[in-house]
């Protein structure tokens, strides 16, 4: 059937849509009706192109692959003029079959074509040529040193080089058996070659070096370097070993002491004519130093940014890595570090999106923006960016950690315990991890929810990942001072603030706190903390520490109004509402003077943080208005009291000669003109076997007033009033006689 030319083009998207879609056998018609009619299109190149390409793939769908007819459709793009990089790589990857000139027209085309070099090392590996296959491969890494692929099929290659030339019967280069062990970090080689003297001696030292290195412990190897490695003679190549391996222990003090700038870069000429040719430019490329060279400015920046902190020396590598290659993105990276280093945080993004597109990995570029985000305080973004993580990676216990600080600055607290249950129960906790950090958070989390048993649960995990007395310690201690302060125990508090003001780690917030404990309880302070001043005091307070802090200073300066005030602002800022409130009407009730304050105070809680009454608030209401002459309100207060807490105010109150309580209820009682009660109450004073001489008089008049004709009752008054040592002044032994002569002529006469 003949097709016209559109009907041919039709064919041909039919058929890319097909092979798109996997289903290789319902190719069969419309390949085979294209070539039919493939006359149609064939003054048209760029259709004509389309067809050999969907040809080519349908070959190559198939086991028996035709090599040849695969070969000679790509020698008709060529003479087509229409032969792209993406045709090359689909032949070259079927290394086994496809002929080595295809891979020498295609790398001479494509001189910095990745796929198309891997390809060709394939090749070289199935052939058995490892010599050319590691050329190839240490070519592709210095123009693509991210290239993971390159650098695993690298270390395999080398690995197989270095068997072959074990079991020759030949005998090997020692030199070209020692780069091949130490790429391979093969110790049996590398210990058999630690004392072959064809070696010369900082090559001997390499071997030796690198058979510690891989057997001892970081430490060790540490101590070795200060001891006795740098003493030796050591190559360049020793030195970036031991710079990496310090770089992999995060001990930047030693890259600093081991690498020194680098030497410039020897760039080959970029003229070849034939593959030989080629080959000599890769070879002297890869040897050129280029990528040592910007590795080196990377060891070297990385020491500055994490270990000496010189600012000067960051630039410089940065400046000078970039120069040699502007699109290597550790040294972007690098150059991200050095804008955070200097707190401009909108480059430091910036150059972490440009290295992202030149090949920095999603998830390292994710971790960095993951710091960037931290330190601007968008915690949003930092969320958003968990998020896009979580989509290709699993979590970690960095992510975790990451997205639940954030919920906490957000205030969603659930949300981020249900992170934090997740990362300290389902990932291991090494001891260099996010573990104590984690634990720190949900510390907050329950300081925020007073649930202080967990708080301390949570803390003894945490310091368990610290040495006592380092600085994280210290910093879990002054959380803890917080904490028992809102819990009331002062005494504890104590122990935590003075051990860590005498390791000089006491936060400098909590000085205030400190000072105020050691006046509140009357607790040892240390001779060289100094007294509070007027001087101390914050102007214009606008955060919660501020007017606690002016809080606490103004109560030891003797302005009970001015620190009950500020502690009532505190208050309304605190996550623990209830306690400064409280703590606000404490110093209000040491005042002198009016009392109006302390009774708003008391009423403040009530409506606001009625969770946090208790007997004392309730009977510090009630005595303050009981002291205000306000007896009504001051009984119903109270009776409100006795009904809400009758165990506490009838079993486990104390009750001594005075019995305070007792005592306001009787006055209050009296205040209002309740008699009976105040006379119930009265008597209870009198259920003692030693009453109080107040008492037995008050209940005298009472009963002088109320019972004239209980006789009995005012004579047993008048017989204790009498047995006391005081003064009578209203003719008590008079009135008691009188009232004996009566009760003898009424009941004994």
């Amino acid at each position: 059937m003949r097709l016209s030319r559109q009907e041919v083009i039709a064919h041909i998207e039919r058929a890319e849509e097909l092979y798109k879609a996997n289903l290789y056998m319902h190719l069969q018609p419309y390949i085979r009706a294209i070539q039919d009619n493939v006359k149609a299109i064939e003054d048209r190149y760029t259709d004509l192109a389309r067809y050999y390409r969907i040809y080519m793939l349908y070959i190559g769908a198939y086991e028996e692959m035709n090599i040849e007819v695969l070969q000679s459709y790509l020698v008709g793009l060529e003479n087509m003029n229409h032969v792209e990089a993406s045709d090359y790589e689909y032949v070259c990857s079927h290394y086994k079959q496809c002929d080595e000139l295809v891979y020498q027209k295609a790398l001479m085309l494509y001189p910095y074509n990745d796929t198309l070099h891997l390809h060709y090392a394939l090749k070289l590996q199935f052939e058995n040529r490892f010599n050319e296959a590691i050329l190839i491969l240490k070519y592709v890494l210095e123009c693509y040193p991210g290239l993971t692929e390159a650098r695993l099929l690298l270390w395999d290659i080398e690995s197989a080089q270095l068997e072959y030339l074990c079991t020759s019967t030949e005998e090997a280069d020692c030199y070209e058996l020692l780069d091949l062990a130490s790429a391979t970090h093969n110790k049996t080689v590398l210990k058999g070659l630690q004392l072959d003297e064809r070696l010369d001696q900082s090559s001997q030292n390499l071997a030796c070096i690198q058979v510690d290195l891989w057997e001892r412990k970081a430490s060790e190897n540490q101590k070795q370097w200060v001891s006795e490695w740098r003493l030796l003679e050591l190559n360049l190549t020793t030195r970036i070993l031991l710079a990496d391996y310090a770089k992999t222990f995060m001990k930047y003090d030693m890259v600093s002491q081991i690498l020194s700038a680098p030497e410039q870069p020897k760039f080959p000429e970029e003229e070849y004519s034939t593959f030989e040719d080629y080959q000599a430019y890769m070879k002297a490329l890869a040897n050129s130093g280029w990528q040592l060279a910007q590795h080196q400015y990377v060891l070297i920046g990385n020491s500055s940014y994490y270990y000496s902190k010189n600012k000067k020396t960051l630039e410089i590598c940065v400046e000078r890595g970039l120069a040699l290659n502007p699109n290597n993105p550790i040294l972007l990276v690098l150059k991200a570090k050095s804008f955070f280093f200097n707190l401009n945080y909108q480059e430091t993004g910036q150059a972490y999106h440009e290295a992202y597109r030149n090949g920095l990995r999603m998830s390292e570029y994710l971790f960095y923006l993951l710091e960037v985000n931290s330190r601007i305080e968008s915690w949003q973004g930092i969320l958003d960016i968990v998020v896009q993580f979580h989509r290709r990676k699993t979590p970690t216990l960095k992510t975790l950690f990451f997205q639940a600080r954030a919920l906490v600055k957000l205030g969603r607290f659930d949300e981020a315990h249900d992170v934090i249950n997740e990362a300290l129960n389902d990932f291991p906790l090494p001891p260099h991890s996010y573990a104590p950090w984690l634990y720190n958070l949900r510390m907050i989390i329950h300081k925020h929810n007073q649930n202080f048993t967990a708080f301390f649960e949570d803390m003894y995990s945490e310091i368990n990942f610290y040495e006592i007395g380092d600085s994280d310690y210290c910093s879990t201690m002054n959380m803890c001072v917080e904490a028992l302060i809102e819990m009331g125990d002062y005494k504890e508090a104590h122990k935590y603030a003075i051990y860590n003001y005498e390791q000089e780690q006491l936060a400098p917030e909590l000085y205030t706190v400190f000072q105020w404990i050691c006046f509140y309880d009357y607790l040892p302070k240390p001779e060289d903390l100094p007294a509070v001043s007027p001087e101390d005091l914050i102007d214009q307070p606008t955060t919660f520490l501020e007017y606690r802090n002016n809080g606490f200073m103004h109560w030891m300066l003797g302005d009970n109004t001015a620190a009950s005030t500020d502690l009532q602002m505190a208050s309304t800022l605190a996550t623990n509402k209830a306690y400064y409130l409280k703590l606000a009407l404490s110093c209000a009730n040491e005042g002198f003077g009016d009392n109006e304050p302390a009774i708003t105070l008391c009423e403040t809680i009530q409506s606001q943080v009625p969770q946090a009454q208790d007997w004392k608030l309730g009977y510090d209401y009630a005595n303050l208005l009981h002291q205000e002459h306000r007896y009504h309100e001051s009984y119903v207060a109270f009776e409100k009291l006795l009904q809400n807490y009758p165990d506490y105010s009838f079993f486990q109150f104390e009750k001594d000669e005075y019995h305070v309580l007792l005592k306001v209820l009787k006055e209050a009682s009296k205040g209002i003109g309740h008699i009976e009660d105040y006379t119930k109450y009265n008597a209870m004073f009198l259920s003692k076997d030693q009453p109080a001489e107040n008492a037995i008089l008050e209940h005298l008049e009472i009963a002088n007033s109320t019972c004239n004709d209980d006789l009995f009752l005012r004579h047993n008054l008048l017989e204790r009033v009498c047995k006391l040592d005081i003064e009578f002044e209203n003719d008590e032994l008079e009135t008691l006689k009188e009232i004996k002569s009566r009760i003898r002529n009424a009941y004994f006469a």
